[in-house]
């Protein structure tokens, strides 16, 4: 029997016909009835991992970050950090202990807020570190973790949200923001629709449903092949007209998958900048279990610094992930993991999760990007000092 995401695809389909690819993905992650991330029980971990969810020492690099961040700021009293797509809030546990145990300064000025449409409370990652790890398995939506210094808040994009100084960060976000698919065919852009063929979901092209979907390329002065099929992030500019209305003050850092547009949009990544995932298991084929699987879609990061430059903000740094972790010390764990009085068993796991998030062929390549508001111009950031990309 279809999943009720799935009949609720279908019933849009008969009712209305022909959804755009965008619709069918918005319905298929996040709908009411049981779209992939409102389905929180269903622990996300058991899909895929993330680098909040591989080792604490991703977090406790980012605190470093966010420790200059708050002294280029002049050391408020007040320093906000408002995590975007929290998830379990795992990143949050690593960042805010970090912050207790090394920067006392900008704990007692840090004022963490985790917004999800589903926020959780996990355990976070184990580690030989000797860190204090919060109590406690779920907490209630929308609550404080009990003496944990994070917020939880229930919520969609920055909405809940205002008047921040501070620092804005999403890890993983942006690539599940609904995407438009197009093809490049007969000298022209038409977009991918979803429809039904008999009982069974089906592709058609046609005439974009939005001018903005050709604007966008044209922007990016592509030459696409022909036949080449890619996806296009509109829901990006009202996600930067967000950050700039409530942010105040302070940076953002983005971390995804993606590439600059002229290394996205390639003949050998056609058809290849999206993906399904459930269980670990990676295809492209979105349409297999609507509901019961991820789909996430590479970043076009050129579009998202010229939609920030267009809404005030600055483009401070863009680099992969391995150099962001490298230039804030990541080394110097690797290096107190040798000196950890434990089983060379558990020491050698920790070495493999802690190099897994600078190996190019796992988390390393993510990009990571930092834009800014209100900030002198050409501030530097410790994280992007070298930058390559």
């Amino acid at each position: 029997m279809p999943s009720a995401v799935e009949q609720e695809i279908r019933g849009l389909i008969r009712q209305y016909g022909r959804i755009t690819f965008a619709r069918f993905m918005q319905i298929c992650l996040y709908s009411p009835t049981g779209g992939f991330y409102f389905r929180r029980k269903d622990w996300i971990d058991s899909h895929f991992g993330t680098s909040p969810t591989t080792h604490p020492v991703f977090g406790a690099l980012i605190a470093r970050q966010l420790e200059q961040m708050w002294t280029l700021m002049g050391e408020p009293p007040v320093f906000h950090v408002i995590e975007v797509g929290s998830g379990d809030s795992v990143l949050a546990q690593s960042i805010v202990n970090t912050t207790r145990r090394n920067a006392p300064g900008l704990a007692e000025a840090l004022r963490y807020v985790a917004l999800d449409y589903q926020p959780g409370w996990a355990q976070a990652p184990d580690n030989i570190f000797d860190w204090p790890r919060p109590s406690g398995a779920w907490q209630p939506k929308g609550w404080a973790a009990a003496t944990s210094g994070v917020r939880l808040v229930k919520g969609e994009g920055l909405r809940p949200v205002r008047n921040v100084q501070g620092c804005i960060l999403s890890n993983e976000l942006i690539d599940n923001f609904p995407v438009h698919r197009f093809a490049f065919q007969g000298g022209r852009i038409r977009e991918v629709f979803v429809t039904l063929e008999g009982e069974e979901l089906a592709e058609v092209l046609d005439e974009p449903s939005t001018p903005r979907i050709e604007e966008r390329l044209a922007g990016l002065g592509l030459s696409l092949p022909e036949g080449y099929r890619g996806e296009v992030n509109l829901a990006m500019e009202d996600w930067v007209a967000q950050i700039a209305t409530v942010l105040e003050r302070g940076f953002i850092i983005t971390i995804d998958y993606g590439d600059l547009a002229e290394g996205l949009y390639t003949l050998q990544n056609s058809g290849e900048t999206l993906y399904s995932i459930g269980k670990h298991i990676v295809d492209a084929v979105p349409y297999e279990s609507p509901g019961q699987r991820d789909i996430t879609c590479q970043v076009d990061f050129i579009s998202l610094m010229r939609l920030g430059e267009r809404h005030g903000l600055d483009t401070v740094g863009y680099v992969q992930q391995r150099q962001f972790l490298d230039n804030l010390g990541i080394s110097s764990y690797l290096a107190e993991l040798e000196s950890q009085e434990v089983s060379a068993a558990r020491k050698e796991l920790n070495r493999i999760a802690i190099t897994s998030l600078v190996d190019p062929e796992d988390y390393g390549s993510i990009k990571v990007l930092a834009q800014s508001k209100g900030m002198a111009p050409n501030v530097g950031l410790m994280g992007f000092s070298g930058q390559k990309e």
